[in-house]
């Protein structure tokens, strides 16, 4: 019996209403390739959010095999399995039932990776919108990722939060304020119930600003409401036209 095979019989005989598992399957940075089970914590049809022991580095790609329902699929909805390659959006170090683990977010791709990732399976990657199924359409990045050293302002900015369909249609939202906001994403809280990897639309009519964004975190708060990170994926905010009044810290 393969490890594959194993692993998909864990899934199998442990998922349930209440739990949900996924295979997981990466490169190491000695280019050797591992495969993890991973406990599921949140799952739309752009993304996933999951708990695993080992980590993953933030822009390189990952397959997944996931038993979601198929309408939240984009293709082989009649199989047992959905395989599904992502871009780790996050990965912080946290605790899953008692041990130490990691939290991951992961925002979907499709079915295949790009061609440059058999060049380079290490190759880093960045979110540039979306493609024709409506999942994450991404490109190569010069460099691996850093956390930036960008300001990010606590002001109060006003948007309009647009969730769009996979025609990138408007098929609702909200309007909320900014918690904080940089040139290259903003934390907000919201009533919408939105997952890692959801995609949805910013706009500001003050700033004369509307960009596509991902969702990189979403965390409940006691009152029942999200705060979500998110970050702009084809424009960055004009944060030069912000009139300061709040302090701002190295994000």
């Amino acid at each position: 019996m393969s490890a594959e095979t194993e692993v998909l019989e864990e899934v199998e005989n442990t998922s349930t209403t209440e739990t949900i598992r996924t295979v997981v399957n990466g490169i190491a940075a000695e280019r050797e390739q591992w495969s993890e089970v991973a406990d599921v914590f949140s799952f739309t049809a752009s993304g996933l959010g999951f708990y695993m022991p080992r980590d993953c580095a933030v822009g390189n790609l990952i397959s997944m095999m996931v038993p979601m329902p198929a309408y939240m699929r984009c293709y082989d909805h009649d199989e047992e399995f959905y395989n599904v390659w992502g871009l780790v959006q996050y990965c912080h170090a946290a605790t899953h039932d008692g041990q130490p683990a990691f939290q991951i977010g992961v925002a979907f791709i499709g079915k295949v990776p790009p061609s440059s990732y058999d060049e380079n399976p290490l190759q880093n990657y960045r979110i540039c919108g979306m493609n024709d199924l409506g999942l994450w359409a991404v490109t190569e990045s010069d460099s691996r990722f850093v956390q930036r050293k960008e300001l990010r302002y606590w002001e109060k900015v006003n948007f309009y939060l647009a969730l769009i369909d996979d025609r990138r249609e408007t098929i609702g939202g909200e309007r909320t304020t900014t918690e904080n906001i940089s040139k290259s994403g903003a934390a907000v809280v919201t009533t919408l119930e939105l997952n890692v990897g959801d995609r949805i639309k910013l706009i500001n009519t003050e700033f004369d600003f509307s960009s596509l964004a991902v969702v990189c975190n979403s965390h409940e708060q006691e009152d029942g409401k999200y705060r979500i990170s998110l970050k702009f994926v084809n424009h960055t905010f004009p944060v030069h036209r912000l009139k300061t009044t709040g302090r701002a810290v190295e994000a």
